[in-house]
């Protein structure tokens, strides 16, 4: 490759691009490199690529460029942590192939500019507690929520999980349990939305045969079967005021007593509790007695929503992509860059519960090594859906590229193959004439960027 061609071409990209010959020394290194690495050109021109430090995001390992030139493998296509001199890493999506005799780099940094310290630059915070649940995140609130899973599970306290929904509340429940003394006891969750009153009440406390109509025989409650273990009540909120006084009494004086028995049986349970509403504004509404919020506040832990810690996307990505492969046979290695960039822009009303099924959605559709745009859903992608979903939530950094300078057609007049994963030349010329040429709003309804959509032009000779 002639190198002194290309500089011309890299020199103001966006995104970090290395050349190297191959025997992996440096060739070519541009600006936006420099302000990654904190190296200037004439330090690297001439050294190994090994100088520029590359840490596999699992694990820790330095990035292996070999593989680029082994009979396997033909490109390297995941994300990873990058070095700089001052001791900071920060987060990028590579992409590298070797050819002619070249190995090109293109570095995309993924994370907004958010990077890590040096002092928490050490092994992702990973909470195990059994082969298939992991609490995964390097962000500075999963961390702190982490500790307080850790010191919650120290005690026998009682804990009230608060969040949105899809944030993990379960999760953290999970773990609070599995990381404390009662941990080979029974861990027994019951969703107390999902129940009326009356079979709320026998779910939770049992019966005795002939209580109520369709009680054949004696039954135990969740309370009586959790023995020495925890009982997880999520949607706390939802219970009545009857069931309200029946667990404070359990609360405060350790005893049950089954639907149609006067018999006391003492139970040794720990409660842990979750809720997406705001109990105190429930209290202030007299809809959730005061003396039982404040029983099972003792050591209240909020699980943040996924906008808030967006850092982690593609740790939780890689996470969901190991385990679809396994479940499904395939062998996807990752995302595309423009893919990573629109799981990036996306505000998640749904968090990491809406992440994980937006991978699985892209897993029916991928029959590729990278899952692209358009195995998204659409929800994701395309603008319209996004900007409705996202209305009524602040998303910081949203990029220039989203900005609506002028209003954006319908819904209804985009193609229909365009809204799937399929997109022909036709159709891409229709949507910008219909656009009035206008790249930005055309690329606004493909959920893509103006990068992305001019690579799809020049592949289907529109420039």
């Amino acid at each position: 490759m002639n190198v002194s061609k290309t500089k011309p071409a890299f020199d103001n990209l966006p995104n970090g691009v290395i050349i190297t010959d191959s025997k992996f020394k440096v060739q070519y290194y541009n600006r936006e490199m420099e302000r990654l690495t904190g190296f200037a050109l004439n330090e690297c021109i001439g050294k190994s690529l090994n100088s520029i430090v590359f840490s596999e995001v699992q694990g820790n390992k330095e990035v292996d460029f070999k593989q680029c030139i082994k009979s396997k493998y033909d490109r390297i296509t995941k994300s990873a942590f990058i070095n700089h001199k001052a001791g900071r890493r920060t987060l990028v999506f590579i992409s590298a192939s070797f050819n002619n005799n070249s190995l090109i780099v293109m570095i995309t940094d993924i994370s907004s500019e958010i990077t890590c310290a040096s002092d928490s630059a050490e092994s992702l915070s990973l909470i195990k507690f059994s082969s298939e649940m992991k609490i995964i995140g390097h962000d500075k609130k999963i961390k702190s929520m982490n500790q307080l899973i850790s010191l919650a599970a120290e005690s026998m306290a009682n804990v009230i999980i608060s969040g949105e929904s899809g944030t993990g509340k379960e999760l953290v429940a999970s773990a609070i349990h599995y990381l404390s003394v009662r941990k080979s006891k029974p861990f027994v969750i019951v969703n107390c939305s999902a129940l009326t009153e009356s079979l709320l009440e026998s779910e939770l406390f049992g019966h005795v045969k002939g209580s109520y109509t369709g009680a054949y025989k004696d039954k135990k409650g969740k309370f009586e079967a959790a023995a020495g273990g925890t009982v997880f009540l999520d949607e706390i909120g939802e219970i009545s005021p009857m069931i309200q006084v029946k667990l404070l009494r359990v609360i405060q004086e350790k005893t049950i007593e089954r639907v149609g028995e006067n018999r006391v049986i003492s139970v040794d349970i720990r409660i842990l509790s979750a809720t997406n509403k705001n109990l105190r504004e429930l209290v202030n509404k007299g809809l959730f007695r005061e003396d039982l919020f404040y029983r099972l506040n003792v050591f209240p832990i909020t699980t943040p929503p996924l906008r808030e810690h967006k850092s982690d996307i593609a740790l939780l990505v890689e996470y969901f992509i190991d385990r679809y492969n396994k479940q499904t046979g395939k062998h996807i290695k990752g995302l595309t860059e423009d893919a990573y960039r629109i799981l990036m822009d996306y505000c998640w009303p749904g968090n990491v519960r809406e992440l994980e099924n937006s991978i699985e959605h892209a897993f029916v559709l991928c029959h590729k090594k990278l899952i692209d745009v358009f195995d998204l859903p659409q929800d994701i992608r395309l603008v319209q859906l996004r900007q409705g979903l996202c209305k009524n939530i602040e998303t910081p950094n949203q990029p220039a590229y989203f900005y609506q300078e002028k209003e954006v057609p319908s819904l209804s007049s985009i193609p229909s193959s365009i809204k799937s994963r399929h997109l022909k030349k036709e159709e891409l010329q229709q949507l910008l004439d219909m656009n009035h040429q206008s790249r930005l709003l055309t690329a606004q309804q493909l959920g893509i960027s103006r990068v992305a959509l001019w690579k799809k032009m020049k592949n289907f000779g529109l420039l």
